[in-house]
């Protein structure tokens, strides 16, 4: 447990790289669901979709506001290629690593493909 409350103590910065590195490494993303994806909007009334490196951190996050949602996996190669692209149509962010009682990081999608794919090639 104390692996997971160093992680959730970082900053947003560090807990997106975090995000970068795992989701490259596992291949997959987390999300939460419930009849729909689990979503927040910002002060310009804009859709946040919520992702998460593990599903541990989702889970986290589900057991208080979002207690009706459960964890579940994107392929990561569904996520750059079909989620990722989708927001930019839609005009979404992706908010990355939210925690409990806290925010996380929202992105322009782009950037997170960008991101994704440097490190992928390090690969």
């Amino acid at each position: 447990m104390k692996g997971i409350e160093n992680i959730i103590n970082m900053n947003p910065e560090d807990r997106y790289l975090y995000f970068i590195r795992k989701i490259t490494d596992f291949e997959e993303v987390w999300g939460l669901y419930n009849e729909g994806w689990a979503t927040a909007t910002n002060e310009e009334n804009q859709q946040i979709v919520l992702f998460w490196p593990e599903k541990q951190f989702a889970v986290l996050c589900a057991e208080n506001i979002l207690s009706s949602y459960e964890a579940k996996a994107i392929n990561l190669t569904q996520f750059m290629e079909t989620w990722l692209p989708g927001m930019i149509k839609d005009n979404a962010f992706p908010g990355i690593f939210y925690i409990p009682n806290g925010k996380g990081i929202v992105l322009e999608p782009e950037q997170v493909l960008i991101d994704i794919n440097q490190e992928l090639k390090q690969y």
